[in-house]
Parts: structure tokens; sequence; C-alpha cells
């Protein structure tokens, strides 16, 4: 637990808090359940349960594809590192949802994506989580 708090206190420096898009939340899912920070295109996860860690470049759909309709989507891709004897880390990407709750800054997300494990046992793994976040 102190490790997290450390990583944690490290990471939120780099992150300025006047800026737009910072928002901070919780998670669920597999291989690791737990925060994550972010601010406009860079998110950085931390596991809490199962140890872990994943630095993600997130783009909207929306945006990409010039298709306002498709604004609630979101890629990412990134590398991940999991405490797993064969599988410990590898490059990763997925697809998203976000829904926004309600007119606050509040929204719940889920997404889906595989991971490619390059250490020990190389494998493609499918992994998905869900959760909330808050936005500043």
């Amino acid at each position: 637990m102190k490790r997290f708090f450390l990583l944690f206190a490290l990471a939120m420096p780099s992150i300025s808090v006047s800026a737009q898009g910072l928002s901070a939340g919780i998670f669920f899912g597999s291989p690791m359940s737990g925060v994550t920070v972010s601010q406009d295109v860079v998110r950085i996860s931390l596991g809490i349960q199962e140890k872990g860690a994943a630095v993600d470049g997130l783009w909207n759909l929306g945006e990409w594809l010039a298709r306002p309709e498709y604004a609630p989507l979101y890629g990412y891709t990134g590398m991940q590192w999991v405490d797993d004897p064969k599988h410990k880390w590898g490059p990763r990407a997925g697809l998203g949802v976000a829904l926004p709750m309600g007119h606050g800054n509040v929204e719940l997300y889920g997404e889906a994506g595989t991971a490619w494990y390059w250490q020990e046992d190389a494998a493609f793994k499918f992994e998905g989580s869900f959760g909330l976040r808050m936005f500043f």
C-alpha cells in the first residue's frame, strides 16, 4: 500500500490541476482494479488489489472519425505491467464507452481490449474494466 501512495504522489506533480480535462476515478476489472488519473489524452492507472500499472494514450473516436455521433466512444493504446508470474508486461489497446451521469462532471465508463504480454509466457489476453471518474 505504501508503494501505491508513493507512485500516486510521484504522478501528481506532472499533472496540472488548473488544466481542463483532468479526471480521477476508480475502476474494477481484469487483470487489476484500482485508481486512475488522466489529463486530456494521457491516462495513468494503478492497480491496488492486484498490483500493476498502465500508461495509455486516449483518443475520442467522434473527433478522430469526424463523426459527432461517436463522441461517447474512445480508443486507447499503451503499456501495462502487472505483478503476475507469467504475464508481466506488454502493449495493450482497446475501445471504451463513457456515459455522463446527469448534468455533473461524473461519468461511468467501460472498456475492453487486448494486452500482448511478452514476459515468460507470451500471450494475448482479453481484458476489460468498468469504473467511475470525476472531472475537475
